[in-house]
């Protein structure tokens, strides 16, 4: 076979061997897979992507991170006067934020699944946060 195709008429390639191997190993290469937009952060709109990210990392406008960090204000603690305002308080505990946080959440929600847990347990924490008037 091979005899009788180099006695057909050749077409001019100006490709290299060495060229046209790197085409063939890239043809037959798998795809690669595709990026990881699945996680739920991902699925949110911008601002509620970075009202989650302060609330993770603690790098936000509440008084703890205020206080320790910038000593932008005299005191860490909440206006509630029980704790420091940090997300953990203000998700969890804060009595002035009771309320708001029974008509959100029906059901006690761990602080784990509110920063990290589904889209729709994502869009809940965002909510609570604005709906309370808070800017972090």
């Amino acid at each position: 076979m091979a005899k009788l195709g180099a006695e057909d008429e050749q077409e001019e390639n100006p490709v290299s061997s060495t060229e046209m191997k790197t085409v063939i190993k890239s043809l037959l290469k798998p795809p690669p897979p595709p990026p990881p937009t699945h996680d739920s952060n991902h699925q949110l709109s911008r601002p509620e992507q970075v009202v989650i990210f302060r609330l993770r990392t603690g790098h936000n406008r509440m008084q703890q991170h205020l206080h320790k960090k910038l000593r932008a204000v005299p005191s860490p603690m909440c206006p509630c006067g029980d704790a420091e305002q940090d997300a953990a308080h203000i998700l969890q505990d804060c009595r002035n934020l009771q309320p708001l946080r029974r008509e959100i959440w029906t059901r006690p929600v761990p602080l784990h699944e509110k920063l990290h847990g589904p889209v729709e347990a994502l869009h809940k924490t965002t909510s609570f946060i604005t709906r309370a008037g808070l800017h972090v």
